[in-house]
């Protein structure tokens, strides 16, 4: 009757061909999940019977609105699929959508004063006081920090920075791309609306997503999602080694391993689970089935969290769950009596009052955007269904209120059981394939030092070796090796993809490097110099030859001399001979543990062979607990020693400071809470990059309560 039959197979159409080049594309997103017509043309993966998913929700007979699938590929694949509708119906009708970045409050001071050639330290220190909050503006900034304002007040020229600052904020500042939206048209789209170049070869409409539906183009959104790269690379790889192969979409969904690892709170990498507040929230849930995973996605949101502690304590007291009327208990039965679920709502409006469930959309719409008379007619058309179907007065009333209280907090349950799914999908592969999970996890974070120690944390706490980098085992992206990761090339700063591939390339061509002299005179053929080996021989990326990297750079000279000497400058390339000079002698030197340690963390960005806090431990001669031990602790008085990797301020009630600690060794991280008492007596020591002897209490599984504490002197 809507006449969208050509849009799901648009849709279909390009789903098919991701498929057809092995694209692994996500289960679905959005209200689409609850389509039984996307389910059973392949576009989505997630029974909408099975789960109870409504169509009307995603494509209502009795509000007249485009439908709307959004898809999840691969991020590394994504191109391909855009490049596929571009060919297909041809560029003049496939288009990008712009968007255009705003001058926020510190990017417009930043523009404006190098405008006016202020210093760019004294804009660096005013943006450093604007507060981070979301969406913060001048004038909030302005109002709320004494420091911002004062510095605003010091001069004329800091005066007029901010009046004409405050002009330019929220401006248009460049344009960019839409992250996933792809808008087609049934004729050309410059016949609809201009077109800009925004990239080379890559075109966008000059009008903004909100414009386009009513010039009658229709948005698609092409999502590239990283979590869907990781799991699509760990099937490929198990699957290239396996006897049996895996189909990511048939895995049991009540697999012990997994739900064992999700009660544990071992979601690191697991993608919706590995936020801090979603980690507190599975330690109160304890999920054991599938259902629980999609109500923990479903209650983690900003509306929804008001839900928690009472569905937390219907589920521990089932005596305590209410059904109202015994009608709603197959709707509400999964959910303990609370309406968690858009589509509950809708499901209880039909039930009790017979509406259509597009008419039942029509309500929860309505509620979500208040709007008064709507709501007034609806109650009306509610309680009078209700009667109708010999329901009395006083509890459809009551039922209307309670709808009225959870649709504005009601999630989405086709959009939560299909993100479920991938959440399910990465937890099964971490708790069955661990050593892939990490590899495929690692690959997708290099370049972010934060993130790569903190995953290399992780796949140690699993027994996961992580092997130094080596210039004749490594390669652009972590590898799997003897049962171990081999850290690679690019993980290390001031090592691009180009250096990466000449190794690579050098050693397929010609073979492994023999030794130290070996690789600097063919490398330096290579144009690789004298800083880049450096910084090789500092990440442990020589260590293969045998030789301490005290040693390696004490030498470095003489091998550079001895390059030179044996190299033969040809037309066409670069040619050796080996024969021409002997190989000078190693100029031997101890290798200092500490500065060895100090200058790997330099090129890599945390300590990978041997983090120094363990020569700490060692030195002290004590037996002290690791910090991955410390949740153990929980309640009891602990003695251990940690690096300080990140310190916060914060006030007190009282207006006293106090400041929370990161502390770290070479298992993993530990929050440390210094009341104002013991911050009071330690600021000082309190410091990045400082040794600490700590002993308290372990008052929650990721905190200490610091009682006492002493600096320890580095070597």
């Amino acid at each position: 009757r809507m006449q969208y039959a050509d849009y799901f197979l648009i849709v279909w159409d390009f789903i098919r061909f991701a498929k057809t080049q092995h694209i692994y594309i996500g289960p679905g997103r959005g209200s689409a999940a609850g389509s039984l017509v996307a389910y059973c043309l392949g576009i989505t993966h997630v029974d909408p019977i099975r789960y109870h998913l409504l169509f009307e929700r995603f494509l209502n007979p009795e509000r007249i609105s485009m439908p709307d699938i959004d898809t999840d590929f691969p991020d590394n694949r994504r191109d391909e699929v855009i490049h596929y509708v571009e060919q297909l119906y041809g560029k003049h009708r496939v288009s990008h959508i712009i968007t255009f970045n705003t001058l926020a409050a510190k990017q417009v001071l930043r523009d404006v004063g190098k405008a006016m050639e202020i210093n760019p330290r004294q804009i660096d220190r005013l943006c450093k006081l604007v507060p981070n909050v979301i969406k913060v503006t001048l004038d909030y900034a302005y109002q709320n920090d004494a420091r911002f304002k004062e510095l605003i007040n010091s001069g004329e020229t800091m005066r007029r920075l901010y009046a004409t600052a405050r002009k330019l904020e929220g401006l248009p500042r460049h344009a960019s791309l839409h992250a996933a939206g792809i808008v087609f048209s049934d004729e050309a789209i410059e016949q609809v609306c201009p077109l800009i170049d925004v990239d080379e070869g890559v075109c966008a409409t000059q009008f903004t997503m909100e414009y386009l539906e009513e010039l009658g183009l229709i948005k698609m959104d092409f999502l590239g999602l990283r979590n869907l790269t990781i799991i699509d690379e760990i099937v490929q790889h198990i699957n290239a080694t396996a006897d049996k192969q895996l189909d990511i979409m048939r895995i049991p969904l009540d697999d012990a391993k997994t739900y064992a690892l999700i009660r544990a709170v071992d979601t690191v990498g697991v993608f919706q689970l590995e936020s801090e507040g979603m980690k507190n929230l599975i330690r109160k849930m304890q999920p054991d089935c599938f259902e629980d995973i999609v109500a923990t996605i479903a209650l983690f949101r900003p509306g929804p969290m008001e839900n928690i502690p009472e569905y937390l304590d219907r589920r521990e007291h089932p005596e305590k769950v209410d059904y109202i009327h015994p009608s709603l208990q197959p709707i509400l039965q999964n959910t303990y009596g609370i309406m968690i679920y858009q589509e509950q709502i809708m499901q209880v409006a039909q039930t009790m009052a017979g509406f259509t469930l597009g008419k039942a959309d029509n309500l929860r719409k309505a509620i979500s955007k208040k709007k008064g008379e709507e709501l007034r007619r609806m109650q009306e058309e509610f309680i009078q269904g209700a009667l109708h179907k010999g329901y009395d007065e006083a509890l459809a009333q009551k039922v209307y209120a309670l709808i009225m209280k959870f649709a504005n907090y009601g999630f989405n349950r086709s959009h939560s059981v299909a993100y479920g799914m991938i959440a399910y999908q990465l937890a099964y592969l971490k708790a069955n394939a661990p050593l892939y999970f990490f590899n495929s996890l690692l690959n997708s974070v290099i370049g972010s030092e934060t993130k790569t120690s903190e995953y290399v944390f992780e796949a140690r706490k699993r027994h996961i070796k992580i092997l130094l980098p080596d210039v004749n085992r490594s390669y652009n992206q972590y590898g799997i090796e003897d049962n171990a990761l081999r850290f690679p090339f690019v993980g290390i700063k001031g090592i691009g993809s180009a250096v990466s591939s000449l190794i690579v390339e050098e050693r397929n061509k010609k073979g492994e490097f023999r030794d130290f002299f070996d690789f600097t005179a063919r490398m330096n053929g290579n144009k690789i110099g004298k800083k880049t080996i450096e910084i090789l021989i500092n990440a442990g990326a020589l260590d293969c030859f045998k030789v301490g990297r005290a040693s390696l750079m004490a030498s470095l000279e003489d091998a550079l001399r001895y390059a030179d000497l044996v190299k033969i400058e040809d037309v066409d390339q670069v040619l050796f001979d080996f024969d021409l000079v002997s190989k000078p002698a190693m100029t031997m030197m101890r290798d200092n543990a500490a500065i060895r340690a100090e200058k790997e963390k330099e090129a890599i960005g945390f300590y990978l062979s041997r983090h120094p806090i363990a020569d700490v431990r060692s030195r002290m001669g004590k037996e002290l607990p690791i910090l991955i031990s410390l949740p153990k602790y929980k309640g009891r008085y602990v003695k251990f020693v940690c690096l300080v990797d990140r310190c916060r301020q914060y006030r007190t009630k009282n207006g006293d400071m106090m400041m929370f600690v990161i502390g770290s060794d070479e298992t993993g991280k530990f929050d440390l809470v210094c009341m104002p008492n013991i911050y009071r007596q330690h600021a000082d020591d309190l410091v990045k990059g400082n040794y600490l002897y700590v002993e308290g209490i372990v008052d929650k599984e990721t905190s200490c309560l610091v009682k006492k504490l002493t600096r320890i002197e580095k070597e």
